[in-house]
Protein backbone atom coordinates (compact mmCIF):
# COMPACT_ATOMS: atom_id res chain seq x y z
CA UNK A 1 0.00 0.00 0.00
CA UNK A 2 1.30 3.39 -1.07
CA UNK A 3 0.67 6.38 1.07
CA UNK A 4 1.48 10.06 0.82
CA UNK A 5 2.30 12.46 3.68
CA UNK A 6 1.34 16.21 2.58
CA UNK A 7 2.91 18.00 5.84
CA UNK A 8 5.02 21.13 5.97
CA UNK A 9 5.96 20.04 9.72
CA UNK A 10 9.26 17.61 8.47
CA UNK A 11 9.12 16.45 11.83
CA UNK A 12 5.65 15.38 12.30
CA UNK A 13 5.97 13.96 8.55
CA UNK A 14 8.82 12.08 9.35
CA UNK A 15 7.07 10.63 12.70
CA UNK A 16 4.06 9.95 10.83
CA UNK A 17 6.28 7.95 7.75
CA UNK A 18 8.40 6.39 10.32
CA UNK A 19 4.67 4.72 12.05
CA UNK A 20 3.45 4.09 9.23
CA UNK A 21 6.23 2.26 7.60
CA UNK A 22 6.28 -0.20 10.49
CA UNK A 23 2.75 -0.73 9.49
CA UNK A 24 4.64 -1.96 6.28
CA UNK A 25 3.42 1.08 4.12
CA UNK A 26 4.93 2.40 1.18
CA UNK A 27 5.43 6.39 1.90
CA UNK A 28 6.16 9.37 0.42
CA UNK A 29 6.50 12.89 1.19
CA UNK A 30 5.76 16.57 0.22
CA UNK A 31 6.32 19.63 2.21
CA UNK A 32 4.17 21.84 0.29
CA UNK A 33 1.12 21.77 -1.38
CA UNK A 34 2.16 22.03 -4.86
CA UNK A 35 4.87 19.42 -4.98
CA UNK A 36 1.70 17.66 -3.01
CA UNK A 37 -0.37 18.21 -5.76
CA UNK A 38 2.04 17.59 -8.52
CA UNK A 39 3.35 13.51 -6.62
CA UNK A 40 -0.84 13.43 -6.24
CA UNK A 41 -1.55 14.12 -9.52
CA UNK A 42 1.26 11.72 -11.40
CA UNK A 43 1.71 8.35 -9.07
CA UNK A 44 -1.61 6.23 -8.07
CA UNK A 45 -1.73 6.21 -4.14
CA UNK A 46 -4.25 4.07 -1.84
CA UNK A 47 -4.68 7.49 0.36
CA UNK A 48 -3.06 10.70 1.37
CA UNK A 49 -2.93 12.66 4.27
CA UNK A 50 -3.04 16.13 4.03
CA UNK A 51 -2.32 18.78 6.03
CA UNK A 52 -4.61 21.88 5.88
CA UNK A 53 -2.08 24.69 5.95
CA UNK A 54 0.17 24.31 3.96
CA UNK A 55 2.86 26.76 1.77
CA UNK A 56 2.25 27.55 -1.64
CA UNK A 57 -0.84 26.16 -1.92
CA UNK A 58 -2.96 25.13 1.18
CA UNK A 59 -4.36 21.62 1.67
CA UNK A 60 -8.22 22.48 0.66
CA UNK A 61 -6.90 23.86 -2.72
CA UNK A 62 -4.79 20.79 -3.28
CA UNK A 63 -7.94 18.54 -2.32
CA UNK A 64 -10.32 20.05 -4.42
CA UNK A 65 -7.52 19.46 -7.39
CA UNK A 66 -6.82 15.98 -6.42
CA UNK A 67 -10.97 15.69 -7.02
CA UNK A 68 -11.16 18.06 -9.61
CA UNK A 69 -8.72 15.62 -11.91
CA UNK A 70 -10.78 12.61 -11.28
CA UNK A 71 -8.91 10.72 -8.81
CA UNK A 72 -11.12 9.07 -6.30
CA UNK A 73 -7.61 8.07 -3.59
CA UNK A 74 -9.33 8.36 0.05
CA UNK A 75 -7.76 11.74 1.98
CA UNK A 76 -7.35 12.45 6.06
CA UNK A 77 -7.01 15.85 6.37
CA UNK A 78 -4.91 17.14 9.28
CA UNK A 79 -5.46 20.83 11.20
CA UNK A 80 -4.72 22.08 14.21
CA UNK A 81 -8.10 24.31 13.74
CA UNK A 82 -11.07 23.04 15.99
CA UNK A 83 -13.55 24.75 14.67
CA UNK A 84 -16.72 23.06 12.84
CA UNK A 85 -16.46 25.18 9.90
CA UNK A 86 -13.06 23.96 8.73
CA UNK A 87 -13.95 20.30 9.53
CA UNK A 88 -16.92 20.98 7.17
CA UNK A 89 -14.73 23.26 4.96
CA UNK A 90 -12.13 19.97 4.72
CA UNK A 91 -15.06 17.76 3.91
CA UNK A 92 -16.63 19.85 1.35
CA UNK A 93 -13.53 19.91 -0.72
CA UNK A 94 -13.48 15.86 -1.23
CA UNK A 95 -11.40 15.14 2.06
CA UNK A 96 -12.69 11.41 3.50
CA UNK A 97 -11.97 11.97 6.73
CA UNK A 98 -10.97 14.75 9.46
CA UNK A 99 -8.23 14.14 12.00
CA UNK A 100 -7.53 17.38 14.43
CA UNK A 101 -4.14 18.31 15.68
CA UNK A 102 -2.41 17.13 18.39
CA UNK A 103 -3.65 13.60 17.72
CA UNK A 104 -2.67 9.97 18.43
CA UNK A 105 -1.02 7.60 15.73
CA UNK A 106 -2.71 4.74 16.79
CA UNK A 107 -6.41 6.78 16.17
CA UNK A 108 -4.73 7.41 12.73
CA UNK A 109 -3.21 4.03 11.93
CA UNK A 110 -7.07 2.91 12.39
CA UNK A 111 -8.87 5.73 10.53
CA UNK A 112 -6.30 4.42 7.95
CA UNK A 113 -7.41 0.91 8.03
CA UNK A 114 -10.96 1.90 8.63
CA UNK A 115 -10.89 3.79 4.90
CA UNK A 116 -8.73 1.04 3.09
CA UNK A 117 -11.15 -1.86 3.83
CA UNK A 118 -13.95 0.79 2.83
CA UNK A 119 -12.21 1.19 -0.08
CA UNK A 120 -11.56 -2.94 -0.96
CA UNK A 121 -15.24 -3.52 -0.23
CA UNK A 122 -16.65 -1.02 -2.56
CA UNK A 123 -14.47 -1.99 -5.66
CA UNK A 124 -16.38 -2.18 -8.44
CA UNK A 125 -19.66 -2.34 -6.94
CA UNK A 126 -22.26 -0.60 -8.96
CA UNK A 127 -26.11 -0.34 -7.27
CA UNK A 128 -29.12 0.64 -9.02
CA UNK A 129 -31.66 2.68 -7.88
CA UNK A 130 -35.61 3.40 -8.64
CA UNK A 131 -35.80 6.34 -11.47
CA UNK A 132 -32.94 4.67 -13.79
CA UNK A 133 -30.21 6.09 -11.34
CA UNK A 134 -27.00 4.09 -10.95
CA UNK A 135 -24.02 4.35 -8.32
CA UNK A 136 -21.23 3.29 -8.54
CA UNK A 137 -19.87 2.85 -5.70
CA UNK A 138 -15.75 2.59 -6.52
CA UNK A 139 -16.09 5.61 -9.07
CA UNK A 140 -17.86 7.50 -7.00
CA UNK A 141 -20.07 8.59 -9.86
CA UNK A 142 -23.72 8.48 -10.08
CA UNK A 143 -25.41 8.21 -13.06
CA UNK A 144 -29.55 9.01 -13.95
CA UNK A 145 -31.02 7.48 -17.51
CA UNK A 146 -26.98 7.14 -18.32
CA UNK A 147 -25.89 10.83 -17.73
CA UNK A 148 -23.48 11.67 -15.26
CA UNK A 149 -24.68 13.16 -12.42
CA UNK A 150 -22.54 16.14 -10.56
CA UNK A 151 -22.75 15.40 -7.23
CA UNK A 152 -20.97 17.32 -4.43
CA UNK A 153 -18.46 15.12 -2.44
CA UNK A 154 -20.10 15.47 1.01
CA UNK A 155 -23.88 14.64 -1.05
CA UNK A 156 -22.10 11.79 -2.64
CA UNK A 157 -21.08 10.23 0.81
CA UNK A 158 -24.30 10.76 2.39
CA UNK A 159 -26.13 9.00 -0.78
CA UNK A 160 -23.55 6.43 -0.21
CA UNK A 161 -23.86 5.57 3.13
CA UNK A 162 -28.14 5.15 3.18
CA UNK A 163 -27.38 3.73 -0.17
CA UNK A 164 -25.62 0.80 1.54
CA UNK A 165 -27.81 0.61 4.31
CA UNK A 166 -31.26 0.41 2.42
CA UNK A 167 -34.15 -0.16 4.16
CA UNK A 168 -32.65 1.01 7.35
CA UNK A 169 -33.42 4.30 8.40
CA UNK A 170 -30.62 6.23 9.95
CA UNK A 171 -30.84 9.08 12.06
CA UNK A 172 -28.93 12.66 11.22
CA UNK A 173 -26.42 11.63 13.87
CA UNK A 174 -25.12 8.46 12.44
CA UNK A 175 -25.22 9.57 8.72
CA UNK A 176 -22.89 12.50 10.19
CA UNK A 177 -20.64 9.79 12.32
CA UNK A 178 -20.33 7.70 9.42
CA UNK A 179 -20.78 10.00 6.31
CA UNK A 180 -19.00 13.12 7.47
CA UNK A 181 -16.36 11.57 10.35
CA UNK A 182 -17.72 14.35 12.68
CA UNK A 183 -19.77 14.45 15.69
CA UNK A 184 -21.34 17.82 16.57
CA UNK A 185 -24.49 18.26 18.26
CA UNK A 186 -24.62 22.01 16.40
CA UNK A 187 -24.77 20.49 12.93
CA UNK A 188 -26.92 17.17 13.94
CA UNK A 189 -29.77 19.60 15.49
CA UNK A 190 -28.89 22.66 12.33
CA UNK A 191 -30.57 22.58 9.07
CA UNK A 192 -27.37 21.13 7.32
CA UNK A 193 -28.32 18.00 5.96
CA UNK A 194 -31.33 19.08 5.05
CA UNK A 195 -30.48 21.24 2.89
CA UNK A 196 -27.92 18.41 1.23
CA UNK A 197 -30.52 15.95 1.77
CA UNK A 198 -32.67 18.64 -0.26
CA UNK A 199 -30.18 18.85 -2.83
CA UNK A 200 -29.61 15.13 -3.41
CA UNK A 201 -33.71 14.79 -4.32
CA UNK A 202 -33.25 17.98 -6.60
CA UNK A 203 -30.23 16.55 -8.44
CA UNK A 204 -31.61 13.01 -8.98
CA UNK A 205 -35.03 12.41 -7.85
CA UNK A 206 -37.58 14.01 -5.27
CA UNK A 207 -38.52 10.29 -3.32
CA UNK A 208 -34.86 8.81 -3.74
CA UNK A 209 -34.52 9.41 -0.24
CA UNK A 210 -37.52 9.66 2.10
CA UNK A 211 -37.95 10.90 5.59
CA UNK A 212 -38.78 9.12 8.19
CA UNK A 213 -40.23 11.98 10.77
CA UNK A 214 -38.64 11.76 14.28
CA UNK A 215 -36.24 9.21 13.16
CA UNK A 216 -34.24 10.07 10.02
CA UNK A 217 -33.92 9.29 6.54
CA UNK A 218 -33.96 6.26 4.00
CA UNK A 219 -33.42 4.97 0.59
CA UNK A 220 -36.32 1.76 0.23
Amino acid sequence: MNILIIEDNIKMAENIATVLRHENYFIDIANDGETGLHKASTKNYNLVILDLNLPLLDGIEVCKKIREIGTKTPIIMLTARIDLDSRVEGLDSGADDYLTKPFMMEELTARIRALLRRESKVKNTKIELPGKITMDLAAKQISKKGIEVNLSPVEIRILEYLVTNRGHVKSPTEIYENAWGLYNEDVIFSDSLKVHIARIRKKLDPDIIKTVKGFGYVIE
